[in-house]
């Protein structure tokens, strides 16, 4: 690898690329970076995170984070400042191309994984050669249950629908942890004064405005879908 290009993936530093099945889940906002004096360079953003929906861009320079300044932190924990626990926000300073732009993202739960190349040959019969949509594929297959792909990751930068002629060396898979279900409760029927349902087609009785009872006959539903 060149230098010592880390993996902010999600706001997250990967130092070097995993070993063989190793993966790592942790909050960040979707973004593989460089660090440096001057601030973090974002060399990738991860398509469908965090950062791609608040707008960061490919050579954006963040330059400080929830008020720290980058250029008055060691590089080597620069990352620190952008990792954290998912949900939690973090706001951004960014120098884009001269201008002065301004973000606030919400991290989310991540995990990057290795792409083993053991595994991609007993699959594919080959580690050399192949598509992105042969990458993806394995790699949709290899997600964490309960987590969601996002993208493939070739030396920190996604790789294109329809890169060819792809290596498997320095490739990851990046995932979201899905949100979870809510479950409605259970409906039931409300029962009317009489103790009938209201949601058959049994006599019942409606109090109108004014207090009256009013009789209501037969087939007639009390009440319809509210849409």
């Amino acid at each position: 690898m060149k230098k010592s290009i880390k993996f902010l993936l999600a706001a997250a530093m990967l130092a070097t690329v995993a070993t063989a099945g190793e993966s790592e889940s942790f909050g960040g906002l979707g973004v593989s970076i460089w660090t440096g004096k001057n601030g973090v360079k974002v060399v990738g953003v991860i398509p469908n995170s965090p950062a791609e929906n608040i707008g960061l861009k490919a050579g954006d320079l963040i330059l400080s984070a929830n008020g720290t300044e980058f250029s008055a932190v060691d590089p080597a924990e620069q990352v620190s400042y952008l990792r954290g626990k998912a949900g939690t926000s973090v706001n951004l300073a960014i120098d884009r191309n001269g201008e002065k732009l301004s973000f606030s993202v919400k991290r989310a739960e991540l995990e990057v994984q290795d792409l083993d190349a053991e595994d991609v040959s007993s699959w594919y019969g080959k580690t050399n050669g192949l598509s992105a949509e042969e990458i993806g594929f394995l790699a949709s297959q290899r997600t964490t249950e309960g987590y969601e792909l996002l993208a493939v990751m070739q030396y920190g930068i996604p790789i294109s629908n329809s890169a060819e002629n792809l290596n498997i060396n320095a490739v990851q898979q990046i995932s979201v942890k899905k949100a979870e279900e809510v479950k409605l409760p259970e409906a039931r029927p409300i029962q009317s004064s009489e103790g009938l349902s209201l949601n058959g087609t049994k006599n019942f009785s409606l109090v109108n405005a004014k207090g009256a009872r009013v009789k209501k006959q037969g087939n007639v539903p009390l009440y319809k879908t509210i849409k």
